[in-house]
C-alpha cells in the first residue's frame, strides 16, 4: 500500500513538471530562455505620464489643488509616480507648485504646467480666475539700476517687486539674470555682478512676466576729477564751459576718465567730450547743466559726446525761454557717428530743439544705450534717432506738453539701418492735428530700412496724437498699452507686426500706400482694441495684409473695416477669428470711380460681428476673390452685395451663421456698367431676420434683387433659413434653376 502511494505521489510530482514546461512555452514568442526576471524589469522605461486633470482651474487665490501622476511603462503597466516626478510652471506670479505637486493659485491668468520623469514629459493648463481682489505685480525696482565697474570688481543687484496692493517683497533670489555681453561683466544666479573687461553691456533681471534692465560699464581703471578744481562755480550765472572743457581734455590726454560734478547749476555754452571721457554728477536732483543765457542761437548744443563716452545723473537744461529764435539744432545732448555712448539717469528738459539727438553720416551711431532718463518739453521732439545701429531706450520716461513727439526716428541718409529695442518706457504727448507722438521712420529710397526694431511693454499717452510706423522691416510691435488717435502704418513697411496690445484709439489702425509705395505682408494679431471711429483703414494699397484673433469694439459709429483702392490695387486681405461690436458698418470695400483699382483678394473667416447698426460686410466697387466663410453674424445685417460701374468677379459666402439683423445676404446693383460673374452662397444658417420688405425689394433672408443686371455663374445651395420675417430665396427668374437644395424651417 505505501509502495503504490509513493507511485501515485511520483506521477503527479511529474504531471506538475510537465504542466509548468507547457505553461512556460505556451507563448513561444514572450519565451527567452535565459533571461531572467530581473533582466526584464531593468528593460521597462517609462512610456507615457498622464494627469488627473487636462486643466487646474482656480477660482480664489491661494487656492490649492494636489496633480496625481502616472506613469505607463513600455510594458503597459501604470504606476503613481507623484512624488517622484519633476515639476515647472511657465509663470510663477500666476501659480507656483512644490516637489510634491500641489499647486497654489497666486493671481489671475493662464499658464502652462510641465510634469517630467525619467525624459518624458507632459503638459497641463494652469487658469486663476479670482472674483475677489488680486494682488497682481505691477513693477520691479532693481538697485541700483546702472553700475560703474573696473576690472575684477563685483557688486550685488537688490530685486524689489511692487504690487497692486502698494505691498513690496524682496524677489532677489527668485529672480533670473542674464548679461547681454558676458564678456564685459557676467552676473551669476544670486545678482552678483564681475566686471571682466572694459565696455558695456546690459543686464536682464526678471521676475515673473516683467523684465528690468540695468547698464554695465566696466573700466580698467577709473581716472576721475572733479570739475571745481578746474574753475568751474555753479552759481547759475558764471560762465563755466572752460573749466568743464579744460577737466574733459586733461582725462582726454591722459586715456580718459570721469569728470565729477559736485552740486550746483552749471551756465555753459557747448562742451565737447573726449573718447573715454564720461560726466558723471553728483545727483540729478541736484546737477543742473544749463544753456547760457547769452550763448547764440544756432547750432548750440549743451552736451556733444564722442565714441565710448556716458552721461550720467545730471540735468541738462537747454534754456528756450531765453533763447526763442533758436533753430532747430539746439539740443541738451547731441551725438554723431559716436559709438558706444550711454546717456542713463539724467533729466533733459527745455531744449529749443531735442532733449537727445543722436544722427551721423553713413557711418552712423553704433551700439547707443538711452536708459533710465526723465525727458520733458523739449521743442522739436524729446528723443530724435536719425542715422543709428544698435540702439537700446529702455526705462525711460518721456513727456512732452508742447504738442511734440515723445519719439522720432528721422533716419535721412539713403541707407539701412539695423536694431533697435525700445522697452519698458512711458511716452506722453499732447500731439494733436494730425501729429505725432511716437514716430518709428527708416531708411530712405528703395529698398533701405531700419531692420528689426522691437517697442514692446511700453505705455503710450497720446489721445489725440499718432503713433506712426514706415519704412521697416521685420519690425515687431508688442505687449504695449497705446492711448493713442491712430496706429498709421504708412508706406513701405515689410513683415511688419503688431500683437498683444492694449490699444485705446479714436480711428484705430490705418494702413496706407501712398504714391504706390505699398506695406507688405503687415500681421496684426491678439490685440484689444476700443476706437470711436473706423476701428481699421486700408486705404490707397497694401499686400498681404492680415487681421487675426483681434477684439475691436466701437461705440456704434464708423465702420469696423473700410477699404478703398486709389493707387494701387489692395492684394490679399484677411480677416481671421476677429470680434467686432458695435459699429455702424461692417467691413467696406470702396474703390476710385475714375480708376480701375480694384480689392483683389479679401478672405473673412471665423470672424464674429455684433451689434451693427448696418451691414457687417458690405462689398462693393471693383472687387474679386472674395470669401466669407464661417463667421457668425448676430444683431447685424449679414452681407450686402452692391454691383457698381466695374466688374465683380469670385465672391463666395459660406457656412456662416446669421441671426437678429434686419437683413441677411443681399445683391443689389447701384450703376450700369458694372457686372458680377461667379456668385456662391452655400451652407449659410440665417434666423429671425425683420426686413419685411417693402415695394422695391422682397426683404427676403436671401435676396438678389430684381431689375438688377442678372450675375452670371450663380449658386445658392444649401442653405438653411429659419424664422425670418421674410423666410424665403428671392432671385431674378432666370436664376432660379440655381437655387438647391435649401431648407426652410
Amino acid at each position: 500500500m505505501k509502495k503504490m502511494l509513493l507511485l501515485f505521489i511520483s506521477a503527479l510530482l511529474l504531471l506538475a513538471i510537465v504542466v509548468v514546461q507547457v505553461v512556460a512555452i505556451k507563448n513561444p514568442q514572450s519565451y527567452s530562455p535565459g533571461i531572467s526576471k530581473l533582466a526584464i524589469t531593468k528593460g521597462n522605461t517609462v512610456k507615457s505620464l498622464s494627469l488627473n486633470l487636462p486643466t487646474y482651474s482656480f477660482t480664489n487665490i491661494n487656492q490649492t489643488a494636489q496633480v496625481k501622476v502616472t506613469a505607463t511603462y513600455t510594458n503597459l503597466t501604470k504606476k503613481d509616480v507623484t512624488n517622484t516626478a519633476k515639476y515647472s510652471i511657465l509663470n510663477q506670479t500666476i501659480a507656483t507648485i512644490s516637489n510634491t505637486g500641489l499647486i497654489t493659485s497666486k493671481s489671475n491668468g493662464s499658464t502652462t504646467l510641465t510634469v517630467s520623469l525619467d525624459g518624458v514629459k507632459t503638459t497641463s493648463t494652469i487658469k486663476v480666475n479670482s472674483t475677489l481682489p488680486v494682488k497682481t505685480l505691477v513693477s520691479l525696482s532693481v538697485v541700483p539700476n546702472s553700475l560703474d565697474l573696473t576690472i575684477n570688481e563685483s557688486k550685488t543687484l537688490a530685486v524689489q517687486a511692487n504690487y497692486s496692493d502698494q505691498s513690496v517683497a524682496n524677489v532677489t533670489s527668485q529672480s533670473q539674470f542674464s548679461s547681454s555681453n558676458p564678456s564685459v561683466a557676467t552676473i551669476n544666479s544670486i545678482g552678483a555682478v564681475t566686471a571682466i573687461n572694459p565696455g558695456t553691456t546690459t543686464l536682464s533681471v526678471t521676475y515673473g512676466n516683467i523684465t528690468q534692465s540695468v547698464v554695465v560699464t566696466v573700466s580698467a581703471s577709473v581716472n576721475q576729477v572733479n570739475v571745481k578744481n578746474y574753475g568751474a562755480i555753479g552759481n547759475g550765472t558764471k560762465d563755466d564751459t572752460a573749466a568743464f572743457q579744460s577737466a574733459i581734455d586733461y582725462l582726454g590726454s591722459r586715456g580718459g576718465g570721469n569728470v565729477y560734478i559736485p552740486a550746483g547749476t552749471y551756465s555753459l555754452n557747448p562742451i565737447f567730450l573726449k573718447p573715454f571721457v564720461n560726466l558723471v554728477g553728483e545727483n540729478r536732483d541736484t546737477v543742473t547743466l544749463k544753456l547760457s543765457d547769452t550763448s547764440g542761437s544756432g547750432y548750440y548744443r549743451v552736451i556733444t559726446m564722442a565714441n565710448d563716452t556716458k552721461i550720467q545723473n545730471i540735468t541738462c537744461d537747454g534754456n528756450a525761454q531765453k533763447h526763442p529764435d533758436g533753430i532747430e539744432h539746439m539740443h541738451c545732448i547731441f551725438a554723431y557717428d559716436a559709438d558706444r555712448i550711454v546717456i542713463d539717469n539724467n533729466l533733459l528738459k527745455n531744449a529749443v530743439a531735442d532733449g537727445i539727438s543722436i544722427s551721423g553720416s553713413t557711418d552712423a551711431s553704433n551700439n547707443v544705450i538711452i536708459s533710465n532718463n526723465i525727458l520733458e518739453n523739449n521743442g522739436r521732439s524729446n528723443i530724435v534717432i536719425e542715422q543709428v545701429n544698435h540702439l537700446k531706450i529702455f526705462n525711460n520716461i518721456s513727456t512732452n506738453t508742447l504738442g511734440r513727439p515723445a519719439l522720432h526716428f528721422e533716419p535721412w541718409e539713403e541707407m539701412n539701418f539695423d536694431d533697435a529695442k525700445i522697452y519698458n518706457n512711458t511716452f506722453t504727448s499732447n500731439a494733436s492735428n494730425g501729429d505725432y507722438c511716437i514716430q518709428l521712420e527708416g531708411g530712405k529710397s528703395d529698398n533701405n530700412y531700419f531692420n528689426h526694431v522691437e517697442f514692446n511693454n511700453n505705455t503710450v499717452n497720446c489721445p489725440n496724437g499718432g503713433f506712426l510706423v514706415m519704412e521697416t522691416n521685420g519690425a515687431k510691435i508688442f505687449d504695449n498699452t497705446l492711448n493713442v488717435n491712430q496706429i498709421f502704418v504708412w508706406i513701405k513697411n515689410k513683415d511688419l507686426e503688431i500683437y498683444h496690445n492694449t490699444i485705446n484709439s479714436v480711428a484705430g489702425f490705418k494702413i496706407e500706400g501712398t504714391w504706390g509705395i505699398n506695406s507688405i505682408n503687415t500681421q496684426i494679431y491678439d490685440n484689444i482694441v476700443t476706437t470711436k471711429d473706423d476701428a481699421v483703414s486700408i486705404i490707397a494699397g497694401s499686400e498681404d495684409t492680415k487681421f487675426s484673433r483681434n477684439t475691436f469694439t466701437g461705440n456704434g459709429q464708423g465702420a469696423a473695416v473700410y477699404t478703398f483702392a486709389t493707387v494701387t490695387d489692395i492684394k490679399n486681405t484677411s480677416f481671421i477669428d476677429n470680434t467686432f461690436t458695435n459699429f455702424d458698418v461692417g467691413i467696406i470695400t470702396d474703390y476710385n470711380y475714375y480708376d480701375v483699382l480694384k480689392i483683389d483678394g479679401l478672405l473673412v473667416r471665423g470672424n464674429t460681428f455684433k451689434n451693427f447698426n448696418y451691414f457687417a460686410l458690405y462689398v462693393k466697387g471693383t472687387t474679386k476673390n472674395v470669401t466669407v466663410d464661417q463667421n457668425t453674424f448676430t444683431n447685424a445685417s449679414a452681407v450686402s452685395i452692391t454691383v457698381q460701374d466695374g466688374p465683380m468677379t469670385n465672391i463666395s459666402i459660406t457656412n456662416n451663421t446669421i441671426s437678429g439683423g434686419f437683413n441677411g445676404i443681399v445683391q443689389s446693383q447701384n450703376g450700369k456698367t458694372g457686372s458680377l460673374d461667379g456668385f456662391l452662397i452655400s451652407g449659410n444658417r440665417i434666423s429671425n431676420t425683420t426686413d419685411p420688405g417693402d415695394a422695391w425689394h422682397t426683404g427676403a433672408a436671401i435676396e438678389l434683387i430684381k431689375g438688377a443686371k442678372t450675375p452670371t455663374n450663380v449658386s445658392i445651395i444649401n442653405n438653411t433659413l429659419t424664422g425670418n420675417a421674410v423666410n424665403k430665396i428671392t432671385v431674378p427668374t432666370a436664376l432660379l434653376p440655381y437655387v438647391k437644395n435649401n431648407i426652410f424651417n
